[in-house]
């Protein structure tokens, strides 16, 4: 039975004991002799041409310790060092080393130089620890921060980068380089027919044929949900034309094999000459040109025109945005609520009115910021935010219904339904209380694409209203195919009824349409009593304006609003 260690023994023993237990390697380089002695470790990490030395130590020469040092980290290396010898800084490095087998391993070296009486160096003292899990940890995150994950294409933070390297080095050659933004049409409504699967199939082979129909320098990446993003450097303007139709045949050219089959994609494309500014504002122009490509149609190309007039519209949306993006952070947006009540005179509902306090105590009305938060790309992200406000004003006010408008492009927003399903999930008997409205231009602009939508909405127990009912002039045909509640009469007709005998025609047909379908009416803009007359004899079942209730930022309550309306806004 082996003998208890004594603590003189103990102690000696320890710094071997711990090298034992972490893995890790003491060494110590003889700088005068330029040879490595060392203890601990995996063997081979560090085993060398040299056999032992005459009292059994491992030896290494310096030479051959940094022959197996990658090339690429000897320069950090040495300047680590020299800041150590020269400033006192510790010695402290990460760098790979290959064994003797070829192998390689990131290893963290730390030490301490110790100098001779003269204040020469003379040995190197430090501990090497293999880090190669720590490393695969860092890449891992490394590429995460940089890269789509279902892609594997650059993230829109990595594409400005990459942009705003571009237009630089362009703007110093004098050359150009060109910014494309790509948006998947309709790519939400093969979501809702034929599911996730199906969509990312799609969004993967999308990327795959926009790389392959690129030339190596050009550079692709996902700058967000259905829209990829392109940097083509030292690109002339006049080439962008045949670049984007490139790219259009690319995508068009045969259907897209997915889980559910074939699927025939599309794309629109918006471009812009980016020049020596902000990246961010390059890829909004190209985003807004996108845009004007999907309402020409889709399956084509847009350029963005810069005129002066339209920079200065582009400064003031980029500040609009700048100034909702920092509401949207610190969570001070706020709703004001109007009134919508029913043929007694009682409320029914009350529509949920974005607004945008002001540092100076004013509030900014929807009309004044959200032309610019739709024009930036920046709606969906609205919607969420205010669709988390929405259920939050539900659960503090249980004895009131809640309608909350949306963006066209929310139609086609999947995260969107599913942030919906979830809050609704926790909040049991909430879904009968809300109301989600799009409006007529936004159901013209897609019909198949909205119903999609607005099915899965009131699949979730909730009530759908189609607001400006009459200014997109939908036919017979359209209203049929629409799963709605509710039509909202656009506010035009009503405020022209004392002038215009038509408008009172107009409503007249309109109630008839949404009869027959057995839909309720609600007419909008109703600010006397004249109008709240005609519009009942009319058929008309609920009314709303200033006649019933100004918007207000005081909390809603069953039987009416409290006095106090907003403030004055901007």
């Amino acid at each position: 039975m082996p003998q208890p260690t004594s603590g003189d023994s103990l102690r000696l023993a320890l710094p071997a004991l711990a090298l034992a237990a972490s893995g890790d390697i003491a060494y110590v380089w003889d700088i005068g002799s330029d040879t490595v002695r060392w203890e601990g470790g995996p063997e081979a990490l560090m085993h060398g041409a040299r056999p032992p030395g005459p009292d059994g130590a491992n030896l290494i020469s310096g030479d051959e310790l940094r022959a197996r040092i990658n090339p690429q980290d000897l320069i950090r290396r040495r300047k680590a060092l020299s800041r150590h010898i020269e400033t006192g800084e510790p010695f402290d490095c990460d760098y790979r080393l290959r064994l003797p087998n070829g192998a390689i391993h990131w290893v963290h070296d730390r030490g301490r130089v110790e100098q001779a009486a003269s204040g020469v160096p003379a040995r190197l003292c430090g501990v090497l620890r293999v880090i190669d899990h720590r490393k695969a940890y860092e890449v891992e995150l490394e590429h995460q921060a940089h890269f789509d994950p279902m892609t594997g294409l650059l993230n829109r933070h990595r594409l400005c980068e990459i942009l705003n390297a571009a237009t630089e080095e362009a703007g110093q050659l004098g050359r150009s380089s060109i910014y494309l933004a790509v948006g998947i049409d309709k790519l939400g409504l093969v979501n809702d027919a034929m599911g996730h699967a199906v969509a990312d199939a799609v969004v993967q082979e999308v990327a795959r044929r926009l790389r392959r129909a690129l030339r190596p320098g050009d550079t692709v990446g996902r700058s967000g949900g259905d829209i990829f993003g392109i940097v083509l450097p030292h690109c002339p303007e006049h080439s962008m034309v045949q670049v984007a139709e490139k790219l259009l045949r690319a995508v068009r050219a045969q259907p897209v094999a997915t889980p559910a089959g074939p699927v025939h994609v599309t794309v629109s494309v918006g471009g812009v000459a980016a020049r020596r500014e902000d990246a961010v504002r390059s890829m909004t122009r190209a985003e807004t040109a996108l845009q004007e490509a999907k309402r020409q149609g889709r399956d084509c190309f847009w350029p963005h025109h810069a005129t002066s007039a339209a920079q200065s519209e582009l400064r003031a949306s980029l500040a609009a945005g700048q100034a909702v993006n920092a509401a949207i952070q610190a969570e001070t947006l706020r709703f004001a609520f109007q009134p919508v009540v029913d043929s007694d005179g009682c409320v029914a509902f009350y529509e949920c009115l974005l607004r945008l306090p002001q540092p100076d105590g004013t509030v900014l009305n929807a009309g004044a910021f959200m032309p610019a938060v739709e024009r930036l790309g920046m709606a969906r992200r609205v919607d969420h935010q205010t669709l988390a406000l929405a259920m939050r004003a539900l659960e503090e006010n249980p004895d009131v219904s809640l309608a909350l408008n949306l963006s066209a492009t929310t139609t086609a927003d999947r995260t969107w339904l599913t942030a919906l399903e979830e809050m609704l999930r926790e909040r049991p008997g909430v879904a009968s209380r809300l109301i989600i409205e799009v409006t007529e231009s936004a159901v013209i602009e897609d019909l198949e694409e909205t119903a999609a939508f607005l099915a899965a909405v009131r699949a979730h127990g909730c009530r759908t209203a189609l607001d400006d009912f009459g200014a997109g002039y939908l036919s017979y045909r359209h209203l049929r195919s629409l799963p709605v509640d509710i039509v909202k009469i656009d506010g035009s007709f009503v405020r022209e009824m004392a002038e215009c005998p038509d408008a009172l025609l107009f409503i007249r047909t309109l109630v008839m349409l949404a009869k027959g379908f057995g839909l309720a009416t609600v007419a909008e803009f109703v600010e006397t009593e004249e109008q709240a007359t005609a519009l009942r004899r009319e058929g008309v079942r609920m009314l709303q304006g200033y006649r019933f209730g100004r918007p207000s930022l005081d909390r809603p309550c069953r039987d009416g609003l409290p006095a106090v309306a907003e403030p004055a806004t901007g």
